[in-house]
């Protein structure tokens, strides 16, 4: 593919989760204190995503729409590569004040989906060298570079002090995390659970985690729905597809120290917004969130594109024509910046409340055409992954979470086993080449 971009690559530096050995690492600094912001030079590695979600409007009842003051915020963001320093992203994009954060801080996670963080871990962020920071509605921020030894595959604890009431918030609502509220104050720099009696499963303002180091070489972006989202898998297990591909690019030496970043989204659709319906946290159409949630992220080297069922299972419907107009309008606009698409074919979901004859031949006639579209570098065949060998219509038992369309960890591990890694060579340019007709192989 012409004009694919190259980046840096570096020998990939291993770094293990053991977090005795980030507490240690941490301790010989000032605990909380406030690490001066450092920029890359010429040589230096560059960001990568690490770990992200996509921001949604809030939702018309409940915690979203209430919002928080006077509350600490303690979010789970599960890592898929480390570094050497760190970097948040925190949205207003959807908010309708100003926003203020008080404190962050950033620390490890004693347990998957505890609150609790390991003792001497804890390290305040800061905003242009301040505490906190400001966001103007439909803004985002990112903080300062933190000096911080992050590792691949670890539960990293984001706390946000939010001082003053938010109103709605900017949040993404199907976490599969537990991830913690407090009561009144600002515990930021609490290493214990006591003040977190509060859980919810989802994720506020927090969007993104980046890193820098010697072993990081970009960033895959999965954009999707609840099928990228997770649904059906594990709470607190990470068991979401992005999750399993992670772990299989970790334990590869060809694409360790390439992060997964999910912008999956329950509900999202190619082509329409989920404000034209009466549930906003659907969130922005692919198309309409492509910059935001993929081009504007670090790193980024590939894409695997993963959505349009929604389209064709929910009114007001699209037909397969249309849906496949909108992917490859997403794959050309990735392509202008040099960015290789792996596009996926949509799972079975016979037996769902939302099945119809219909829906599933549009279905398959998008699955058809994806398997051979010149338009896509490569194809992740999701459906022969995971449909029944003797009813191609239904998910294999094995892989039905139960609602006969979110899979189970195993279905999604599946998933994660379909995805083709040769067109991450544009993450080494040591290995980087394109076929002749432009098509990664």
């Amino acid at each position: 593919m012409s004009g694919r971009r190259v980046r840096a690559a570096a020998r990939y530096r291993h770094r293990g989760p053991l977090a005795a050995t980030v507490a240690g690492a941490l301790l010989s600094g000032v605990l909380l204190g406030a690490a001066p912001a450092t920029a890359a030079g010429p040589n230096e590695a560059a960001w990568a995503g690490t770990w992200g979600t996509a921001p949604v409007p809030a939702a018309p009842d409940g915690v979203s729409r209430a919002g928080f003051a006077d509350r600490t915020v303690r979010m789970v963001a599960h890592t898929s590569i480390g570094g050497d320093e760190v970097r948040l992203r925190l949205s207003h994009a959807h908010g309708t004040a100003p926003l203020v954060l008080g404190r962050v801080t950033v620390g490890l996670a004693e347990a998957p989906g505890s609150a609790a963080a390991v003792p001497g871990s804890l390290r305040q962020v800061t905003f242009g060298g301040a505490p906190g920071t400001t966001v103007a509605a439909g803004a985002q921020t990112v903080s300062d570079p933190l000096p911080y030894p992050v590792p691949a595959g670890a539960d990293l604890l984001v706390s946000v002090y939010l001082p003053a009431p938010t109103g709605p918030v900017t949040w993404h609502w199907l976490a599969q995390q537990t991830n913690h509220v407090s009561e009144p104050g600002d515990h930021t720099g609490d290493a214990g659970t006591g003040a977190f009696t509060g859980a919810e499963t989802s994720w506020f303002f927090l969007t993104g985690v980046d890193v820098r180091g010697a072993g990081t070489r970009g960033t895959v972006v999965a954009l999707g729905d609840s099928q990228t989202d997770g649904g059906g898998s594990t709470p607190d297990g990470n068991g979401r597809w992005t999750d399993a591909f992670a772990r299989r690019l970790a334990a590869t030496p060809a694409t360790r120290g390439i992060g997964v970043l999910n912008k999956g989204l329950g509900g999202n659709r190619v082509l329409r917004d989920g404000a034209e319906t009466d549930r906003p946290q659907r969130g922005t159409s692919a198309l309409g969130r492509l910059d935001r949630d993929v081009l504007d992220q670090s790193g980024v080297c590939a894409v695997v594109l993963y959505e349009g069922i929604n389209d064709l299972q929910l009114a007001p419907y699209a037909g397969a024509e249309e849906v496949l107009a909108g992917l490859r309008t997403l794959a050309a606009r990735l392509h202008e910046r040099g960015t290789p698409v792996v596009v996926g074919t949509l799972t079975p979901f016979k037996d769902s409340p939302l099945w119809t004859a219909e829906a599933e031949t549009e279905r398959m006639a998008v699955n058809a055409a994806l398997r051979t579209a010149p338009e896509f570098d490569a194809v992740a065949d999701f459906d022969a992954a995971v449909r029944d060998p003797a009813d191609p219509q239904r998910v294999r038992a094995a892989y039905d979470s139960g609602d006969h369309i979110h899979l189970t960890d195993a279905g999604y591990r599946a998933v994660a086993d379909a995805v083709p890694t040769a067109p991450l060579t544009s993450c080494d340019p040591a290995t980087s080449a394109p076929s002749p007709d432009g098509r990664t192989p």
